[in-house]
């Protein structure tokens, strides 16, 4: 597109040559009145108008940059069709023609009027989403994982407990089978103490304070036990009742110590609420945002749980022989899990909050190598296990 300018014209100077249209120059959005001609043997449209000043400029349009304007193909002035067009290299340039002929000329020489603009600085696009996705990338793998350890070693014990315990009474209310009641608690007096005793034993081997930990079985027949901010451990009925020995008992409350003396439930509740609030910022609130923003913080926490997971087996095969209880009593409970449910591979052992049962299985019975089962004692004799088994009668 070649572009000129003529002196002011004097006001007994002759109409330019042309078809008089309307023209916005893509700068303000003023409208110009413009003379159009079509030069066909030349391959362009000449356009002529005065600027701001009263100057004449002259634009000289190749009819292959011609472009219908997206939306506007099929316009009427009244009765008579009208057309707006514009040119790839200056898009946001509209030219505004009600003559019939011309638009009837225009429409005829003019090669590509349906096609698209050729997109402009897509490099730069590139580069700028490039940008965008490492620094999201960055706030999310390295920055929320650093300011969240550092809240979790500062943040205040009873302010930790606090959390911890709103968040089991969530739980309890959630796994209810009642609107009003919660979750019922395990509370059977003699129960009760087998736990203390089991607890007790495997507190006096590690180096936390006997206050450290509250352990609480609540009445679910889920294979399950987790801990919380605040060092609560929750042991699910259905865990007791799976296990075939107290020592397999033993050695998952073990698992779940390790996560308290590493501060992981704290920790992980700050990266998951850092990394959803950054997650949302980014898509925004949309059909189906919920589910998508889920899967993604489903995602990248559960790299952080599976490094979690067996940081916490690593700390129970090192406190279970202090104890005088094998390492390998993590094994049986993982080895009849395995075969029930079998192991997740694929994208599902990404998705998983645990490593997989086999691996796991197979670092216990490594670590059970080295334990001189001559140094083993029962973790409860065989009345209070009867008495764990029925905690929650």
């Amino acid at each position: 597109m070649s572009v000129s300018a003529t002196t002011q014209p004097s006001p007994w100077a002759a109409t330019p040559e042309g078809v008089r249209c309307e023209f916005v120059d893509g700068q303000t959005a003023k409208r110009h009145e413009v003379f159009a001609e079509l030069r066909a043997a030349e391959g362009l449209l000449a356009l002529n108008y005065p600027d701001e000043t009263g100057t004449y400029v002259r634009l000289a349009w190749p009819l292959s940059h011609l472009r219908h304007v997206e939306g506007h193909r099929k316009l009427s002035w009244g009765k008579a069709p009208m057309g707006i067009f514009t040119n790839a290299m200056s898009p946001h340039a509209r030219l505004y023609v009600r003559d019939g002929i011309l638009l009837n000329e225009i429409r005829a020489q003019a090669p590509n009027l349906s096609r698209r603009p050729p997109v402009s600085g897509r490099g730069r696009l590139m580069a700028l989403i490039g940008g965008a996705v490492a620094s999201i990338a960055l706030i999310i793998f390295v920055l929320i994982p650093t300011i969240s350890d550092q809240l979790a070693l500062r943040l205040p014990v009873e302010g930790e407990r606090a959390l911890g315990d709103k968040t089991y009474e969530q739980i309890r209310q959630s796994f209810s089978d009642s609107q009003f009641l919660p979750l019922q608690e395990c509370r059977a007096e003699q129960g009760e103490a087998a736990l203390v005793a089991m607890r007790d034993r495997l507190l006096g081997a590690s180096d936390l304070d006997a206050e450290a930990v509250r352990l609480t079985v609540l009445d679910l027949d889920m294979i399950n036990a987790f801990a919380l901010p605040g060092g609560r451990i929750v042991v699910m009925r259905g865990l007791i009742d799976a296990a075939e020995a107290p020592e397999e008992v033993a050695a998952v409350i073990a698992h779940e110590i390790g996560h308290v003396a590493h501060r992981d439930p704290t920790r992980h509740a700050l990266r998951g609420v850092g990394t959803f609030g950054v997650l949302s910022l980014v898509f925004g609130d949309f059909a189906g945002g919920t589910v998508v923003l889920l899967g993604v913080n489903q995602l990248v926490n559960a790299q952080y749980s599976q490094e979690a997971e067996s940081a916490a087996d690593s700390y129970a095969h090192a406190l279970l022989p202090k104890a005088g209880i094998s390492p390998g009593a993590l094994a049986p409970l993982f080895e009849r899990l395995k075969a029930e449910y079998g192991d997740a591979e694929g994208l599902a052992s990404h998705l998983a909050s645990h490593p997989k049962l086999g691996d796991r299985v197979d670092r216990a019975h490594a670590a059970a190598d080295s334990f001189d089962a001559a140094a083993s004692a029962p973790v409860l004799s065989a009345l209070e296990w009867f008495r764990l088994q029925h905690i929650c009668d």
